[in-house]
């Protein structure tokens, strides 16, 4: 065994001393604002901690990132924009005048005016009339003139000055010792408006900028990303210009370097960057419409095209590391940009009304052709043999089907085979798909798009045989084969609801169980609280009700935690028809504040602490090595408090409440700490500790580590797969429970191959039976956790499962 000395202590929830939660010891109540669960005990709710400032983005996308030789990871994250700085989108002096005249203590969003849109911004709260500078050009210059309004007044604007000129992709260092700082070091702060430059101060150095300083020119949100086990992150797809146009661009973000893999610069960036604003460019030509040979609306300009770009532009797919170390892409929508935006938008800007660019948005289609990625090329191939059609975010799973290595499937949630036939998107009248040359070409379906939410409906699970497509001799023909239907769940979840995967191996490597739940759903009565389930190992497997969460919500975190059980944080339900226990739903179950602990085992589910704040769909949720779980995320402007006390505004679901203003809005995290880490006294649990294992493991045999204490008080050994996760979507993450005994020395005592005498009471060697096919647990980074027979985990060894060896990849036309 390669021998690598990790030791921690054996107590407390701060095992890792760069995790700094003691800062905060919960037990008193800030005078403005009190901790909520002050009187409910961790070890019966956990804790929940104060807001930690996260700069000038939201972690809309969010994940662990690794470097080699190192036991600590840092969090990549971004949220819109990850290549332009906040100043670019949003003038700071509007921000100010908004402030200055009022926007914290008057309804609504004041910020949306700050956005530099010349052709829709002359709002009467600022008092400039048309008064406005010819520097509010971002719409026209990068944006084709497309409606920008979507999502940036929600994000982007910021009362934090020191935020305005960062980039908004960031990597936050959580070993960092001010990554946890707070200005109430005792008692933290758990009320975002309270949160001030003092505070985005004082953590600000564990936080370093990975956007265009860094190679990043494209606009990755909105896209699908894995990690492998080379621990790179890839990230497929994005937003060009205006909601629901897609991205063709793979991005390649390397973790040792901390730099994005270098992909052709977009002219339109690059004249930004060169003249931000076109203050050069309207000195010459007042009237431009564009930089020089920069039509944005141009896809050449926007994302030139390379030979690692994907066939397809995607906005919104999914997609998940396979048991053969590449990628599959599913879904997706995408726009045509050929097709103008609203023809009357200055008129409309100067009447202080948006634009609608009706006819951009009715050219959306579904991208119904999957892609696979190999990363020792950098090259996508396009399984045009295999078309379906998908939500937005699918739901994908690896499953084993058969004994060998090469007998596995992609499972899915939601498909629809019956899309429509293959000529409806070609014909002249409908617009169609177009390719980053502008050619109309089949790849693209016109199902479920439209007026509102696509109408996906029959609940389905089908699986692709992907390495069967691969080598299908026809797999450049368009076709709907290679897909499975195993069996339909009770409920439909389009864009809802997350996922959680779980599989135990015997002590012989083959698969006891391999469990994926469906948490929450959609029925005819609109949004419910069930937990289905489906087990692959079974002979047959079939979809059964298995539990139900505590409210009905959509868009909750589903986070596997290593005894086994999985974390339910947050998540909203705000249709009126919303109910609990026949009642209706009260605020904070509607905006799904408390936390919840779902055991796969019994189906029971428990309530927890609560949070003060609501993350909705933008929210994100991720395991750390200790075995706590952080969440983030979430628009801005959601962020505010229902109670913030500064005036009341009648909400439409729940009459009159002191409503806080979403322009106090900041970016916020908080870290949640499970019951199993406390004592009934409230004090820190003692933990298992592994003071000896492998850096890396293979598939077949075994593996083995060492632990302080003995071998009889430790009730399982389990990977932990932590992949990165966005709009409460993970298709990486899973929970392997691996079968072990402690190891025999030959004789009491004897260490055995290493000859000196230990104290069994100190120190216990396991000998634990690794994963047998790269199905049961995908190649990838893991963390390794032994679990005491109480429940309590040990901190997690970062192990690098490496992938098989295989054969030259598949040829690239």
């Amino acid at each position: 065994m390669k021998r690598q000395i990790v030791t921690f202590a054996a107590g407390g929830i701060c095992a890792l001393s760069w995790l700094a939660l003691g800062l905060w010891s919960g037990a008193s109540a800030q005078s403005s604002f009190p901790d909520p669960n002050a009187n409910c005990p961790p070890a019966e709710c956990g804790r929940v901690s104060p807001f930690i400032p996260m700069q000038s983005a939201e972690a809309v996308h969010m994940g662990l990132v690794w470097k080699k030789d190192s036991e600590k990871p840092k969090i990549l994250f971004h949220a819109r924009f990850p290549q332009y700085i906040p100043n670019d989108m949003s003038d700071p002096a509007l921000v100010d005048r908004a402030i200055a005249r009022g926007a914290f203590t008057t309804a609504g969003n004041q910020f949306n005016s700050s956005l530099r849109d010349v052709l829709h911004g002359f709002d009467p709260f600022l008092g400039l009339g048309q008064a406005r500078s010819a520097e509010d050009s971002f719409q026209r210059l990068t944006y084709g003139g497309y409606l920008m309004r979507q999502g940036l007044s929600m994000s982007v604007p910021t009362r934090i000055k020191a935020n305005r000129t960062m980039e908004r992709q960031l990597l936050f260092d959580i070993s960092h010792p001010d990554a946890f700082k707070n200005t109430e070091p005792q008692n933290g702060k758990f009320h975002t408006a309270l949160l001030d430059e003092a505070d985005f101060a004082m953590n600000r150095a564990a936080f370093a900028e990975n956007g265009y300083s860094k190679n990043m020119f494209y606009n990755t949100y909105c896209n699908a990303r894995v990690t492998l086990a080379d621990g790179r992150v890839y990230v497929f797809g994005g937003h060009d210009m205006q909601s629901d146009n897609g991205l063709y661009k793979v991005q390649v973000f390397d973790p040792e370097t901390e730099t994005w893999r270098k992909r052709r610069e977009p002219c339109d960036l690059a004249n930004w960057k060169r003249d931000p604003f076109g203050r050069e460019l309207f000195a010459r030509d007042p009237n431009a419409q564009f930089f020089d040979n920069c039509d944005p609306r141009n896809q050449q300009s926007t994302q030139p095209s390379e030979p690692s770009d994907q066939k397809y532009a995607r906005w919104y797919p999914s997609a998940a590391p396979l048991p053969n170390d590449m990628v599959l892409v599913l879904g997706g929508f995408d726009q045509d940009n050929t097709v103008a935006p609203d023809p009357a938008r200055a008129t409309k800007g100067r009447a202080n009304q948006s634009q609608s660019d009706t006819a951009f948005t009715a050219s959306r289609v579904n991208i119904v052709v999957p892609e696979v990625y190999d990363p020792k090329t950098d090259r996508n191939i396009a399984l045009e043999n295999a078309r379906m059609a998908f939500p937005l975010y699918p739901q994908m799973e690896s499953v084993q089907t058969g004994p060998g290595r090469d007998d596995w499937k992609v499972c899915t949630m939601n498909g629809e085979i019956d899309y429509g036939a293959e000529t409806a998107e070609d014909t002249p009248a409908t617009p169609g798909y177009r390719n980053a040359q502008g050619v109309r070409t089949l790849g693209g379906a016109r199902f479920g798009v439209g007026g509102g939410t696509p109408n996906f409906t029959k609940g389905t699970t089908w699986c692709l045989d992907v390495l069967g497509a691969l080598k299908d001799p026809n797999r450049n023909m368009p076709a709907r084969n290679h897909w499975t239907l195993v069996d339909t769940a009770s409920e439909v979840r389009p864009y809802c609801c997350p996922t959680a995967s779980q599989i135990e191996i015997d002590g012989n490597g083959r698969t006891v169980s391999h469990q994926w739940f469906m948490i929450s759903g959609t029925d005819a009565s609109g949004q419910t609280g069930t937990v289905e389930r489906i087990d692959f190992a079974d002979a047959s497997p079939r979809w059964e009700k298995v539990g139900n969460i505590l409210q009905p919500l959509a868009t909750t975190k589903a986070v596997l935690l290593p005894d086994g059980k999985v974390l339910i944080g947050q998540g909203v339900n705000r249709a009126a028809n919303c109910t609990v226990d026949g009642r209706p739903c009260t605020f904070e179950e509607r905006e799904g504040h408390a936390f919840q602990m779902f055991d796969p085992s019994t189906g029971a589910v428990k309530k927890l602490a609560k949070t003060t704040v609501s993350r909705g769909l933008h929210g994100t949720a991720t395991l750390l090595p200790n075995a706590t779980v952080f969440f983030a995320g979430e628009n801005r402007e959601a962020l505010v408090r229902p109670d913030d006390p500064s005036f009341p505004l009648m909400s439409s679901y729940a009459g009159l409440l002191p409503r806080g203003d979403p322009d106090q809005g900041v970016p916020v995290g908080q870290v949640f700490s499970p019951p199993y880490l406390f004592t009934a006294g409230g004090g820190s649990a003692r933990r298992p500790v592994i003071t000896e294992a492998p850096e890396e493991i293979s598939f077949r045999g075994h593996f083995d580590i060492e632990i302080a204490g003995r071998a009889d008080q430790i009730g399982s050994v389990v990977l932990l797969r932590s992949d990165h996760n966005t709009h409460s979507l993970t298709t990486g993450d899973r929970y392997v429970k691996l079968a072990f005994r402690e190891k025999d020395h030959g004789g009491r005592g004897e260490r055995g191959d290493k000859g000196d005498k230990r104290d069994r009471d100190d120190e216990s060697e396991l000998r634990v039976v690794a994963p047998k096919l790269p199905a049961q647990a995908v190649p990838g980074i893991y963390m390794l956790f032994v679990v005491d027979r109480n429940g309590v985990p040990s901190v997690g060894k970062k192990v690098v499962l490496k992938p098989e060896t295989r054969g030259p990849s598949l040829e690239f036309k």
